[in-house]
C-alpha cells in the first residue's frame, strides 16, 4: 500500500489513502464488507460467477449464429463453384464443336476449290 501511495507520476494527482486502501482491499479480498460498512463502494468490483456464465452463454449464442452464417455462405460458395464448373465445361464442349464444324467447313471449301482448279 505504501508503494502505491508514494508512487505517483508527475502531472498526476496523488492518490488519497482511502482510495489506495480501497483498491488494495478490492484486489486482495473477495468480499469487502469493511469498505461497504465505512461507506466506500468499490468501483472495480469483480464480476460474479453468474454474470460471467451469462456472458459466456451470450458469446456461445453469438458464436453459434456466426457459425450458421459461415455454413450458409459456404453452401452458397459450393453451389456457385459447381455452377461455374458446369458453365466452363459447357463452354469447352461448345468450343470443341465449333472447331469440328470449322474443320469440316475448311475441308468442304478445299474440296470446292480443288474442283474449281481442276476444271
Amino acid at each position: 500500500m505504501e508503494s502505491r501511495l508514494s508512487s505517483s507520476r508527475e502531472g498526476e494527482q496523488s492518490l488519497s489513502p482511502t482510495k489506495v486502501v480501497a483498491d488494495v482491499l478490492a484486489e486482495k479480498t473477495k468480499k469487502s464488507s469493511f469498505l461497504k460498512n465505512i461507506g466506500i463502494h468499490n468501483a472495480c468490483s469483480r464480476p460474479s460467477i453468474r454474470s460471467i456464465e451469462a456472458q459466456l452463454e451470450v458469446e456461445k449464442r453469438a458464436n453459434g449464429d456466426l457459425r450458421a452464417v459461415v455454413d450458409a455462405q459456404r453452401e452458397q460458395l459450393d453451389l456457385l463453384s459447381k455452377q461455374v464448373k458446369e458453365t466452363e465445361q459447357g463452354r469447352i464442349r461448345e468450343q470443341d464443336e465449333m472447331k469440328k464444324k470449322q474443320a469440316e467447313m475448311e475441308a468442304k471449301l478445299q474440296l470446292v476449290l480443288s474442283q474449281i482448279k481442276s476444271t
